[in-house]
């Protein structure tokens, strides 16, 4: 598995290849852009990147038999994961099919939708589309892949799938939930998406979560594995963490990933290596937003509070990055802390924290903007998570709240990521 770049006059080339599929893309440089003097693959990287980034679009190579890959998205959210996976099945020449995508809430599915063009959008919570009893297997109770019941939506497509994708609820695993931490009745739907994927008798299965999901208290990941195995998928180094801003998202966010294929080939770390690409900073992933005129939900920062605009007034006009504790709420000052990056300003020359969220909160994060004395918007949220120009929030119907905006924006897989998760995918079709 391999992804190269080279110039060629005012042209990057992109050579692409996974597993047994391979093809090549392009993408014109505009002056802002182009490089100066020699550039060696990375800055090419980095260039294809940004301009992505920017709303630009390669431009493939199509031969006349394109083979199709059907996908099936599950907790699908507004589509980032999907995206990245469509980007990767481009750049090898094959074109992604979307037969399925399924989420309990509407605004993203309706994102989804919009971006994606699955064959089949539902608004369904995925436990209704799988059954199962359990047998004990030690001190815990595993599924019985055996008595696997699939809603008729599912089994219609089953065998017919080459890459099943989900992305379970993350809360019940957050260290951000100090009420249900690693004891949640969500963390099953891991196990659901798991079976979901083993119902539809996936080529090859992803689900995505955070790191810690790892320490569930139920065992999602383990219980799953087992299943995985038994059901006759490759489940020996399945797992991988890997963080957003090594290829090239300009943010440092980490993520969990199952990838489990029924063939004989696997997926290693140094598959993963080859596609590190380098991140944008904060500020070069904002920097065209910096004249947007401030109309509508999506373009507008949050409405601060005195205090809270006291603060960020502060941290731009003394050009510092962690607020000082004389300036924090008496939650924070009265005692000592280790939340630093909370009512912090992001740092422009760096990939920003993650966004999560609560990024249209300066007191939820490191989420005050780089450059002016304000919060994010949920355009800036969209490009710091890496979506491109060309990604369309619905943003001119205005019917897609900013809670929601801030909700499925923050919960999103960086494309990038998918990317790489696609390639590794692909690669063991």
């Amino acid at each position: 598995m391999a992804v190269n770049f080279a110039l060629d006059g005012r042209f990057v080339v992109r050579t692409a290849s996974a597993g047994r599929f391979a093809s090549m893309s392009r993408m014109p440089v505009p002056g802002d852009y182009a490089p100066t003097g020699a550039a060696d693959g990375a800055a090419l990287a980095r260039i294809w990147n940004l301009m992505q980034i920017e709303g630009e679009h390669p431009r493939h190579y199509r031969g006349l038999r394109r083979t199709e890959i059907n996908v099936v998205d599950l907790f699908c959210g507004c589509g980032g994961l999907s995206l990245g996976v469509k980007h990767a099945a481009e750049a090898v020449g094959l074109r992604p099919v979307f037969s399925l995508a399924a989420d309990v809430a509407e605004a993203p599915l309706d994102v989804y939708r919009k971006n994606l063009r699955p064959l089949q959008a539902v608004r369904e919570n995925v436990e209704n589309l799988v059954d199962y009893s359990h047998r004990t297997c030690g001190n815990r109770l595993t599924p019985d892949v055996a008595t696997l019941y699939a809603s008729e939506s599912l089994a219609s497509m089953a065998g017919h799938v080459d890459i099943f994708l989900a992305g379970p609820p993350c809360e019940g695993n957050s260290n951000l939930n100090n009420r249900t931490r690693r004891f949640d009745r969500r963390n099953e739907l891991y196990m659901d998406a798991v079976l979901a994927g083993v119902a539809l008798d996936a080529r090859v299965i992803v689900v995505e979560n955070v790191p810690t999901v790892r320490r569930a208290h139920q065992g999602v990941v383990e219980r799953s594995l087992a299943a995985l195995h038994g059901a006759g998928y490759r489940t020996r180094d399945a797992e991988f963490v890997r963080t957003a801003s090594d290829f090239g998202t300009p943010q440092d966010r980490r993520r969990h990933f199952l990838i489990a294929g029924k063939s004989e080939k696997t997926v290693s770390t140094s598959d993963f290596d080859a596609l590190k690409t380098p991140a944008p900073t904060a500020s070069e992933a904002l920097a065209s937003l910096r004249g947007v005129e401030r109309r509508g939900t999506f373009d507008r920062p949050s409405r601060l509070s005195p205090d809270n605009l006291r603060r960020v007034r502060l941290l731009v006009e003394r050009d510092e990055y962690d607020l000082p504790d004389d300036e924090r709420p008496d939650c924070h000052r009265l005692k000592d802390h280790t939340y630093s990056a909370v009512y912090g300003r992001m740092r422009p020359d760096r990939a920003a924290s993650t966004i999560t969220t609560g990024f249209l909160s300066p007191g939820r994060g490191r989420f005050t903007h780089p450059h002016e004395p304000r919060s994010l918007t949920p355009h800036e949220g969209a490009r710091l998570q890496g979506f491109g120009e060309g990604f369309d929030w619905l943003a001119s119907s205005e019917r897609i709240t900013r809670s929601e905006y801030a909700s499925m924006i923050g919960a999103a897989v960086p494309p990038q990521l998918g990317f790489a998760v696609g390639m590794c995918a692909l690669s063991i079709l």
